[in-house]
């Protein structure tokens, strides 16, 4: 069966060109002025492998770049809408890192820090959370975006507590002293994806910059966490009232260090 011009199948059809589809336009194209039938099946057949073959890997460098529900809407939609979330937010940074960058040498510094981020995401993703980024030493990740679940909070505190306790194992076997401060903060962010040559889903609002306070404010090796996040996990978990605490730049707020699971 003789194959139509591509550009003649989409004006039949009242269909637009997209410049991304230029490439396979013009193949198809090629193809359609090829008499022997045989032959052109058999490039047919060609172009279409490639084509899902492309597509696959374009497929998954969206999912390692982007969370899976994100880089579906991209995939499908063309673009991810920025939308409000109830969620709840996890900051963690190493404390005493300067010291530790004096003592250790640069690359053994890193391939720790690698080892230990690695495990992070994948406590994270245990816990049903989304990696936002890491900034140096920091690790920031967020609970109800863009995957939307009840337990929001209570998540994010067991991921906490799991975060501690891989810290703790790594110096036991490793006679390191990394000191880890996690804070924890529930409440409304925007969330959306930035840039167009390297696409990264962030989350932001003032609700960001408080879970920020919260972790800042917070003691090695513990958890501090927020009124609001507490409210949600107070059946969970057992907590240590810190009464109200000073944040920067903000009005104080009250605060709860996380003991353990109950």
């Amino acid at each position: 069966m003789k194959i139509k011009s591509v550009l003649t199948l989409y004006k039949e059809n009242n269909l637009e060109l997209e410049s991304t589809s230029s490439l396979i336009v013009d193949y198809l194209n090629s193809l359609a002025i090829i008499e022997d039938d045989s032959i052109q099946k058999k490039l047919l057949k060609e172009v279409i492998q490639k084509y899902v073959i492309l597509e696959k890997k374009v497929d998954s460098l969206l999912k390692n770049t982007l969370p899976a529900k994100v880089a579906e809407d991209i995939k499908y939609e063309g673009q991810f809408a920025p939308r409000l979330y109830n969620c709840t937010i996890l900051f963690s940074d190493f404390v005493g890192f300067t010291r530790l960058a004096e003592r250790i040498s640069g690359e053994v510094l890193i391939g720790i820090l690698d080892k230990l981020f690695s495990d992070f995401d994948g406590i994270i993703a245990r816990f049903k959370g989304t990696k936002i980024k890491t900034i140096g030493d920091s690790y920031m990740a967020v609970f109800g975006a863009p995957d939307e679940f009840e337990e929001h909070a209570v998540m994010a505190v067991r991921a906490g507590l799991a975060l501690l306790k891989v810290v703790e194992t790594f110096n036991r076997e490793s006679d390191e002293e990394f000191q880890i401060r996690i804070g924890i903060h529930t409440g409304k962010v925007m969330a959306g994806v930035v840039g167009k040559e390297r696409m990264q889903f962030d989350v932001f609002g003032d609700n960001v910059n408080v879970a920020s306070r919260f972790e800042s404010s917070g003691e090695n090796g513990k958890i501090n966490i927020s009124e609001e996040t507490y409210l949600q996990t107070r059946d969970f978990f057992k907590f240590e009232e810190r009464g109200k605490i000073g944040l920067k730049n903000k009005e104080s707020m009250k605060a709860y260090f996380v003991i353990k699971e109950l």
